[in-house]
């Protein structure tokens, strides 16, 4: 008997097959369940539309590590190797879609993550429930952009060196905590001068 994850794992490699030479907009449920063998009814049994097959591609492959309790900079470096083996289908999704469309869809995923970030930043700090609410929305909306922008390059920057500008993002936001003020020039400036000297930086 094949399990419904089953069914669902096979619609969508259907879909990320498909991807590879065919805009997402331009395929059809149809063309979905012809390349894997189903049919309509057995796709609408366990999706509604192709959004939400898409929906759950994100959420089960792609962006599967970001809810769990983890060590954010694994999740982040997972996510970013699954990202370069399937370029070809990320590519397709950001050119397909709308930005606010696609934004919307994954903001829940990048504010859970960057939610970890700023808690281990803040660790032992006293920070007030509103400012630590302003300053990660603020992060989530900054580095769900700036991958936007990496994906829609082509992923020239390796995980590593996208590792290093969140890291030093968040020994910023460390500093400012600690500061309860603002920051020490002398404190902030070798940071603010690193991130400057890279061509692309988050």
């Amino acid at each position: 008997m094949v399990h419904a994850s089953q069914t669902k794992a096979k619609l969508a490699d259907s879909l990320k097959d498909l991807m590879k030479k065919t805009p997402f907009r331009k395929i059809t449920i149809q063309n979905v369940t012809d390349h894997c063998g189903l049919n309509r009814q057995t796709f609408y049994y366990h999706f509604k539309d192709m959004y939400d097959l898409l929906r759950w591609i994100y959420q089960n492959e792609i962006f599967r590590d970001f809810g769990l309790d983890r060590n954010w900079k694994n999740t982040l470096l997972t996510t970013l190797k699954y990202a370069k083996k399937n370029k070809v289908f990320l590519r397709n999704t950001v050119r397909s879609l709308r930005k606010e469309s696609i934004e919307r869809f994954l903001y829940p995923f990048v504010f859970k993550w960057a939610s970890r970030v700023f808690d281990e930043a803040c660790s032992g700090l006293f920070i007030r429930q509103e400012d630590r609410n302003f300053l990660v929305k603020f992060f989530s909306h900054a580095f769900l952009d700036a991958i936007l922008i990496w994906v829609g390059n082509g992923m020239p920057e390796s995980e590593s060196h996208l590792l290093q500008r969140v890291t030093m993002i968040r020994d910023m936001v460390r500093l400012y905590e600690q500061s309860q003020s603002v920051p020490d020039a002398a404190a902030v400036f070798p940071l603010m001068q690193k991130l400057r000297s890279e061509q692309n930086y988050l």
